[in-house]
Protein backbone atom coordinates (compact mmCIF):
# COMPACT_ATOMS: atom_id res chain seq x y z
CA UNK A 1 0.00 0.00 0.00
CA UNK A 2 1.14 3.55 -0.62
CA UNK A 3 1.70 6.27 1.96
CA UNK A 4 0.21 9.74 1.90
CA UNK A 5 2.66 12.43 0.89
CA UNK A 6 4.92 13.80 3.63
CA UNK A 7 6.03 17.40 3.68
CA UNK A 8 9.02 18.08 1.48
CA UNK A 9 11.18 18.75 4.52
CA UNK A 10 13.34 16.14 6.21
CA UNK A 11 11.15 13.81 8.27
CA UNK A 12 13.85 12.54 10.64
CA UNK A 13 11.66 13.53 13.63
CA UNK A 14 13.15 12.96 17.06
CA UNK A 15 15.96 10.85 15.60
CA UNK A 16 17.16 13.77 13.44
CA UNK A 17 20.31 14.82 15.29
CA UNK A 18 21.00 11.67 17.27
CA UNK A 19 24.50 10.27 16.80
CA UNK A 20 25.26 6.89 18.28
CA UNK A 21 28.82 6.29 19.42
CA UNK A 22 30.57 3.35 20.99
CA UNK A 23 30.38 3.16 24.75
CA UNK A 24 33.64 1.73 26.06
CA UNK A 25 32.17 0.93 29.49
CA UNK A 26 29.30 -1.27 28.32
CA UNK A 27 30.22 -4.80 27.24
CA UNK A 28 26.95 -6.48 28.21
CA UNK A 29 24.02 -6.63 25.82
CA UNK A 30 21.00 -5.07 27.55
CA UNK A 31 17.70 -7.01 27.63
CA UNK A 32 16.00 -4.80 25.07
CA UNK A 33 18.91 -5.06 22.63
CA UNK A 34 19.09 -8.83 23.19
CA UNK A 35 15.46 -9.13 22.08
CA UNK A 36 15.81 -6.63 19.21
CA UNK A 37 18.88 -8.36 17.76
CA UNK A 38 17.85 -11.95 18.63
CA UNK A 39 18.90 -14.28 15.78
CA UNK A 40 20.15 -11.34 13.67
CA UNK A 41 23.48 -11.79 11.88
CA UNK A 42 25.32 -8.47 12.05
CA UNK A 43 28.82 -7.04 12.46
CA UNK A 44 27.62 -4.56 15.11
CA UNK A 45 29.43 -4.55 18.43
CA UNK A 46 27.58 -5.05 21.71
CA UNK A 47 27.96 -1.34 22.40
CA UNK A 48 26.51 -0.39 19.01
CA UNK A 49 23.55 -2.73 19.50
CA UNK A 50 22.86 -1.23 22.92
CA UNK A 51 23.13 2.35 21.61
CA UNK A 52 20.83 1.67 18.66
CA UNK A 53 18.27 0.05 20.93
CA UNK A 54 18.56 2.84 23.51
CA UNK A 55 18.02 5.48 20.84
CA UNK A 56 14.76 3.80 19.83
CA UNK A 57 13.51 4.14 23.42
CA UNK A 58 11.91 0.70 23.48
CA UNK A 59 10.99 -0.95 26.77
CA UNK A 60 10.23 -4.63 27.19
CA UNK A 61 6.57 -5.62 27.37
CA UNK A 62 5.27 -7.37 30.52
CA UNK A 63 5.99 -10.82 29.08
CA UNK A 64 9.43 -9.76 27.78
CA UNK A 65 8.63 -11.03 24.26
CA UNK A 66 7.69 -7.69 22.66
CA UNK A 67 8.28 -3.98 23.12
CA UNK A 68 6.30 -1.01 24.38
CA UNK A 69 7.07 2.64 23.79
CA UNK A 70 6.33 3.73 27.38
CA UNK A 71 4.48 2.59 30.51
CA UNK A 72 1.24 4.21 29.34
CA UNK A 73 1.24 2.01 26.22
CA UNK A 74 1.77 -1.26 28.09
CA UNK A 75 -1.52 -2.63 26.70
CA UNK A 76 -0.26 -2.14 23.13
CA UNK A 77 2.96 -4.18 22.75
CA UNK A 78 4.60 -4.42 19.34
CA UNK A 79 7.21 -6.41 17.50
CA UNK A 80 10.35 -5.02 15.89
CA UNK A 81 12.39 -6.46 13.03
CA UNK A 82 16.01 -5.66 12.18
CA UNK A 83 17.41 -5.79 8.64
CA UNK A 84 21.20 -5.34 8.31
CA UNK A 85 22.39 -4.29 4.83
CA UNK A 86 25.33 -2.61 3.14
CA UNK A 87 23.52 -0.26 0.78
CA UNK A 88 26.57 1.61 -0.50
CA UNK A 89 28.98 -1.37 -0.44
CA UNK A 90 31.50 0.39 1.83
CA UNK A 91 31.84 -2.46 4.35
CA UNK A 92 29.80 -0.65 7.05
CA UNK A 93 26.31 -1.88 7.79
CA UNK A 94 23.14 0.13 7.51
CA UNK A 95 20.57 -1.14 9.99
CA UNK A 96 16.86 -0.89 9.17
CA UNK A 97 14.39 -1.30 12.03
CA UNK A 98 10.67 -1.71 11.37
CA UNK A 99 8.46 -1.64 14.43
CA UNK A 100 5.11 -0.73 15.82
CA UNK A 101 1.39 -1.18 15.41
CA UNK A 102 -1.58 1.12 14.87
CA UNK A 103 -1.14 2.52 18.39
CA UNK A 104 2.45 3.64 17.75
CA UNK A 105 2.32 4.23 14.00
CA UNK A 106 -1.26 5.08 13.03
CA UNK A 107 -2.80 3.69 9.86
CA UNK A 108 0.60 2.65 8.47
CA UNK A 109 0.75 0.02 11.23
CA UNK A 110 4.53 0.27 11.49
CA UNK A 111 7.35 2.81 11.60
CA UNK A 112 10.74 2.75 9.89
CA UNK A 113 14.16 3.90 11.08
CA UNK A 114 17.50 3.34 9.37
CA UNK A 115 20.82 3.69 11.19
CA UNK A 116 23.75 4.73 9.00
CA UNK A 117 27.38 4.51 10.10
CA UNK A 118 29.24 7.76 10.59
CA UNK A 119 32.99 8.43 10.41
CA UNK A 120 33.38 8.00 14.18
CA UNK A 121 32.30 4.35 14.23
CA UNK A 122 28.88 5.37 15.53
CA UNK A 123 25.49 5.44 13.87
CA UNK A 124 23.13 8.26 12.88
CA UNK A 125 19.41 7.76 12.69
CA UNK A 126 17.42 8.52 9.55
CA UNK A 127 13.74 8.52 8.68
CA UNK A 128 11.90 7.73 11.95
CA UNK A 129 8.26 7.98 10.89
CA UNK A 130 5.30 5.70 10.13
CA UNK A 131 5.78 3.59 7.02
CA UNK A 132 6.60 0.12 5.78
CA UNK A 133 9.98 -1.47 5.12
CA UNK A 134 11.33 0.40 2.07
CA UNK A 135 12.18 -0.76 -1.39
CA UNK A 136 15.61 0.22 -2.68
CA UNK A 137 15.26 1.77 -6.13
CA UNK A 138 17.76 1.44 -8.98
CA UNK A 139 18.30 5.23 -8.82
CA UNK A 140 20.84 6.45 -6.29
CA UNK A 141 22.95 9.32 -4.99
CA UNK A 142 26.47 9.08 -3.52
CA UNK A 143 26.28 5.28 -3.63
CA UNK A 144 23.05 5.04 -1.62
CA UNK A 145 19.87 3.89 -3.37
CA UNK A 146 16.74 5.99 -3.29
CA UNK A 147 14.20 4.52 -0.85
CA UNK A 148 10.52 4.12 -1.63
CA UNK A 149 8.48 3.83 1.56
CA UNK A 150 4.99 2.37 1.52
CA UNK A 151 2.08 3.04 3.82
CA UNK A 152 -1.61 3.96 3.56
CA UNK A 153 -2.67 6.14 0.64
CA UNK A 154 -2.30 6.24 -3.12
CA UNK A 155 1.23 7.66 -3.46
CA UNK A 156 4.66 6.45 -2.45
CA UNK A 157 7.21 8.91 -1.06
CA UNK A 158 10.77 8.49 -2.34
CA UNK A 159 13.69 9.53 -0.16
CA UNK A 160 17.20 10.31 -1.49
CA UNK A 161 20.54 10.33 0.32
CA UNK A 162 21.99 13.88 0.30
CA UNK A 163 25.40 12.92 1.67
CA UNK A 164 24.32 13.27 5.33
CA UNK A 165 20.69 12.12 5.65
CA UNK A 166 17.84 10.74 3.60
CA UNK A 167 15.65 13.66 2.43
CA UNK A 168 12.25 13.60 0.79
CA UNK A 169 12.68 13.64 -3.01
CA UNK A 170 9.33 13.05 -4.71
CA UNK A 171 6.18 10.98 -4.86
CA UNK A 172 5.42 8.04 -7.11
CA UNK A 173 1.80 7.39 -8.00
CA UNK A 174 0.31 4.00 -7.24
CA UNK A 175 -0.14 3.34 -10.98
CA UNK A 176 3.63 3.82 -11.59
CA UNK A 177 4.81 1.64 -8.70
CA UNK A 178 5.01 -1.62 -10.68
CA UNK A 179 7.09 0.03 -13.42
CA UNK A 180 9.95 0.87 -11.04
CA UNK A 181 13.14 -1.19 -10.78
CA UNK A 182 13.28 -1.98 -7.07
CA UNK A 183 14.46 -4.53 -4.52
CA UNK A 184 12.94 -4.90 -1.08
CA UNK A 185 15.21 -4.13 1.86
CA UNK A 186 14.19 -7.54 3.23
CA UNK A 187 15.64 -9.24 0.13
CA UNK A 188 18.80 -7.09 0.28
CA UNK A 189 19.22 -8.00 3.95
CA UNK A 190 18.79 -11.72 3.25
CA UNK A 191 21.40 -11.57 0.50
CA UNK A 192 23.76 -9.59 2.74
CA UNK A 193 23.47 -11.90 5.76
CA UNK A 194 23.73 -15.24 3.93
Amino acid sequence: TAQASPATTNQNTSYNNSTLKKSADNNILNKEAALLFKNIKTKLTIQQKNKICDSLGFKLSKDGKQFISDDESADYPFDAAVYPTDLNKDGSEEIFVVYGNTYTSGMAGSSIVVFIADKNDGYKTNLGFPGMLPDALATQNSGYPDLLIGGPGMQFPVWRWNGKVYDYLKEVKDADYEKLKKTSIEDLSKAYTT
